[in-house]
């Protein structure tokens, strides 16, 4: 296996039993496939932004990528704090860091974009690029975990 696809898809002894076990691994993945998508997207944004509006530009859409990036980290954060609590306290706790996320992405928007250096329009798009991206990258990774839903397996009788 290489590096990268270690990276990606850790390697878990043996199933993962009970819900705890299953919501560190699904925020596990959900962490580490927001996080790369995140950095990768944001490159991009930045890489256009500053042709696009020099460095205004690119200081815009770096802000925007880094606070989307980090932002990003919050529902994984979010499920790994939740891990012993009921199921729909776990789903509830992962729309609100959704959600949360939205608020303080609008919230910075609102208070940044008027700063001088800073390009608003490469803020707003970087931000708003990256929340889908990662938001996308995190639903994805979620839905490729393998979770067994039963009673706990019982070893073959000898």
């Amino acid at each position: 296996m290489g590096r990268w696809a270690a990276w990606r898809s850790p390697r878990y002894e043996g199933l993962a039993v009970g819900q705890e076990q299953a919501i560190r691994r699904m925020a596990g993945a959900m962490a580490r496939g927001a996080a790369l998508v995140g950095v990768v997207v944001s490159v991009l944004c930045i890489g256009v932004a500053t042709l696009v509006q020099g460095v205004p530009g690119f200081y815009g859409s770096g802000l925007g990528g880094l606070l989307a990036t980090g932002s990003a980290l919050l529902t994984p954060v979010l499920m790994l704090r939740t891990t012993t609590l009921e199921p729909a306290i776990v789903m509830l706790a992962s729309f609100v860091g959704l959600i949360t996320k939205a608020i303080v992405l609008l919230a910075v928007l609102f208070t940044l974009g008027n700063m001088a250096g800073l390009h608003r329009m490469s803020l707003a798009l970087t931000m708003l690029v990256v929340l889908v991206a990662t938001t996308a990258a995190e639903a994805r990774a979620g839905s490729r975990i393998k979770i067994l839903i039963g009673s706990d397996p019982v070893p073959p009788s000898a």
